[in-house]
């Protein structure tokens, strides 16, 4: 399984997303930066605290990577499908079930990767700049930032897995535009906000909605490759 990660690594360069990954830290960081700095002065900060700073990334590193995952699901295997390219991996004297599986776990591995990571570099970044810039009010501790961990790694877990979820529309029509219109709009219904008067909650913070939608996509990964072994590309 190894072998083949790394072969559909060189395949697809995926060490090119690489600059995809540090151009959507950068953007995210620096609106969160800028957001926190406007309002600063202002009675109702957009940034009042560390954990909203904290629900703010997420939300955007949220809806940043389901949408990345879904152009490398279009990259790595619908447009595979559409071009009649996966006939020619099919050759090989592998498993296709396990060449599937090789491309799903790419795809899942850098969705979750990548959200963990950026999260981690963020909140890293805001632990030396807090004391000068003061971006929300009161100190952020290391302690604080190591105690997100378990939520961090958790969220990136089932983010991962939510973004296989395009894969269902994309293999329909073997279209790559589906693929991904797909992926930014359960990226935006995931992390919706929904507001209660004078509070505001995600959707995603309702441990049992992203977890539902994580187990679908996990479910539609099964069901892409339970029979391809069997199954004509057609």
């Amino acid at each position: 399984m190894w072998q083949l990660l790394k072969l559909e690594w060189r395949k697809h360069r995926m060490a090119r997303y690489f600059l995809s990954f540090f151009s959507c830290i950068v953007g995210i960081y620096g609106f969160v930066i800028f957001a926190a700095l406007s309002s600063k002065n202002d009675i109702d900060s957009v940034i009042p605290s560390y954990n909203d700073f904290l629900t703010l990334v997420t939300l955007l590193t949220n809806i940043t990577f389901i949408i990345l995952g879904g152009v490398i699901l279009s990259r790595v295997i619908i447009s595979e499908f559409r071009t009649k390219t996966i006939n020619v991996l099919f050759t090989y004297p592998i498993r296709r079930k396990t060449l599937m599986l090789a491309k799903l776990l790419l795809v899942f591995s850098l969705t979750a990767a990548g959200l963990f990571l950026g999260t981690w570099i963020m909140q890293g970044l805001t632990y030396f700049l807090q004391p000068s810039l003061g971006l929300f009010e009161g100190t952020f501790t290391m302690r604080e930032m190591l105690d997100t961990f378990p939520k961090t790694f958790t969220n990136a877990i089932m983010m991962g897995a939510i973004a296989l979820i395009p894969l269902y529309f994309g293999m329909r029509k073997k279209s790559t535009s589906a693929t991904i219109t797909s992926a930014v709009l359960i990226g935006f219904l995931i992390n919706s906000t929904v507001s209660n008067g004078g509070s505001s909650f995600s959707l995603s913070d309702v441990i049992i909605i992203p977890l539902i939608f994580s187990l679908l996509g996990a479910g539609i990964a099964y069901l892409s490759i339970r029979n391809i072994d069997r199954k004509d590309v057609v």
